[in-house]
């Protein structure tokens, strides 16, 4: 299987797995949404290849954004 067919059959299977689960249990889309937003977040930060700066100081004022 070469990446594209790979690819496509991760995207399929995420997609069984998501749509088993609303099936399943009360889960409305916000919350899967969430959900794959964590995963998503969990993914960037365990490698290396993606690294989030802090771009304010401790005496920035989060009110004035």
């Amino acid at each position: 299987m070469n990446i594209n067919e790979q690819t496509d059959q991760f995207l399929f299977e995420l997609q069984n797995v998501v749509n088993r689960f609303r099936a399943e249990y009360d889960l409305n889309h916000a919350t899967i949404i969430g959900t794959l937003e964590i995963v998503k977040m969990d993914y960037l930060v365990e490698g290396d290849e993606i690294v989030f700066e802090d771009d304010m100081s401790d005496d920035d004022d989060i009110g004035s954004l």
